[in-house]
């Protein structure tokens, strides 16, 4: 596995992908934190009542939402893809490196870079808030929590994105995937709260911490017990189908 992990990361440096998250946390903190300029959040800065902190966690909410599930689909395709390209899957097979455990590795390089996207977008965005000069207490429980629940999502779709693109040659059909993903859980937010538990990329809207109601922002009910069995399900089905493909001969295709 040690040896696995380590292709991995080189392929990570090949394939860019540490720009590509760089460049997701410079797009989600910029479009999170752009209404901090207006006058009229200016205004409310020293006003708890006003509620700085919780519109800029709500702005960034959405925002995420709209980017994240299409940041997982394009890194899992393009870790991938490299596999699909010049008989990858066989190369590494004989190599003693099977199908599952390919994927199982790129599943722990890419989590890594995930886990320190969603690290930098919270922490930069809070650090942004407090340099533009709000001056109300940020609540950085409330933060660490959303931080915590967007890393899981993110792992979890993770899984089915690499599974699909391990099985898929054609890496359109996860991207195509993910964008459908991200409508989903923007609309989602706006839905009742059934709605984002239909498909996976609701959750990216079930685990807002804030919810408006009458005008003002509050903090929203706790995760319901199906967001663990959703993990607990993911993480089965992933592992499973790493071990089958591991039994499978020639390459996942």
């Amino acid at each position: 596995m040690r040896m696995a992990v380590g292709l991995e990361v080189h392929k990570t440096r090949r394939l860019s992908v540490w720009v590509l998250c760089l460049v997701m946390v410079i797009a989600v903190v910029a479009l999170s934190g752009m209404n901090l300029f207006s006058e009229n959040a200016r205004e409310g800065f020293a006003d708890p009542a006003a509620q700085p902190w919780e519109f800029l966690l709500l702005n960034q909410v959405m925002i995420s939402a709209m980017t994240s599930p299409v940041l997982v689909a394009v890194l899992a395709g393009r870790q991938v893809d490299i596999e699909h390209q010049g008989q990858g899957w066989f190369l590494a097979r004989v190599s003693g490196l099977g199908p599952g455990l390919l994927c199982r590795a790129k599943a722990v390089v890419l989590g890594l870079a995930l886990t320190l996207t969603v690290v930098a977008q919270c922490v930069l965005l809070l650090i942004a808030g407090l340099v533009v000069g709000i001056e109300v207490a940020p609540p950085v429980a409330l933060w660490a929590r959303y931080g915590l629940f967007l890393l899981l999502v993110n792992l979890a779709l993770l899984g089915l994105h690499l599974w699909l693109a391990a099985r898929v040659d054609n890496q359109l059909v996860g991207l195509g995937v993910g964008l459908l993903g991200a409508f989903y859980a923007v609309y989602a937010l706006l839905m009742p709260t059934w709605v984002a538990y239909v498909l996976p990329w609701g959750y990216y809207a079930a685990i807002s911490p804030v919810a408006m109601a009458d005008d003002q922002l509050i903090e929203a009910a706790p995760i319901p017990w199906a967001f663990a069995l959703f993990l607990c399900a993911v993480a089965a089905l992933f592992l499973g189908a790493c071990r089958h493909l591991d039994r499978a001969e020639g390459g996942p295709a």
